[in-house]
């Protein structure tokens, strides 16, 4: 009972904060760098696979909107992937409980979530540097954020579709077995 309260407990606040994030102003939310940026879309919400694609939406930003960018990823979007890593934890072990797996590959499913986060700061420190040092270039970094950004959002992705395929896979199968009990 306790796991359940606990998944349910995860699962709420991920979604509040996901909800909030995305939705609600407030300082560092995306429509508050909306706001701030007159409309900037965010280099991990649309990747510019260019570091001049990239440096011209930061100069696009303007001052307020790479302020606000700077704040945003040192609050919010630290706040983000790690209100959600128990959820995805907790998502991933749920899934994983009727299969009887070897250690190597429960580890590595259990490691997707954990990867995703990883990235998603990785990528946050990486958009960190870039504003801070702005408007030198750093074409290199600017370079490898969009995989980073890639990455993290495949990352995320399997860190949810990994698990509900095996749930839904173990739904029906339990489904089939009851159908076939019966008389």
């Amino acid at each position: 009972m306790r796991t359940r309260k606990a998944f349910v407990i995860a699962g709420l606040w991920a979604f509040l904060i996901v909800v909030a994030v995305h939705f609600i102003q407030f300082p560092g939310s995306v429509p508050d760098f909306n706001r701030a940026s007159d409309g900037g879309i965010l280099l991990d919400a649309s990747p510019a696979f260019t570091p001049d694609g990239i440096y011209d939406r930061l100069t696009g930003y303007g001052e307020a909107g790479r302020r606000n960018y700077s704040f945003r990823n040192v609050t919010i979007d630290v706040l983000l992937p790690l209100s959600v890593l128990p959820f995805l934890v907790l998502l991933i072990r749920r899934a994983l409980a009727p299969y009887a797996l070897g250690p190597v590959l429960r580890g590595l499913l259990l490691s997707v979530p954990v990867a995703y986060v990883v990235f998603d700061l990785l990528e946050n420190a990486s958009v960190l540097a870039l504003l801070a040092n702005y408007p030198e270039r750093m074409n290199v970094l600017a370079a490898s954020l969009p995989y980073t950004t890639l990455v993290k959002r495949a990352a995320s992705l399997l860190a949810v579709g990994i698990p509900l395929a095996m749930l839904s896979f173990e739904f029906i199968r339990r489904k089939q077995l009851l159908g076939v009990r019966r008389p």
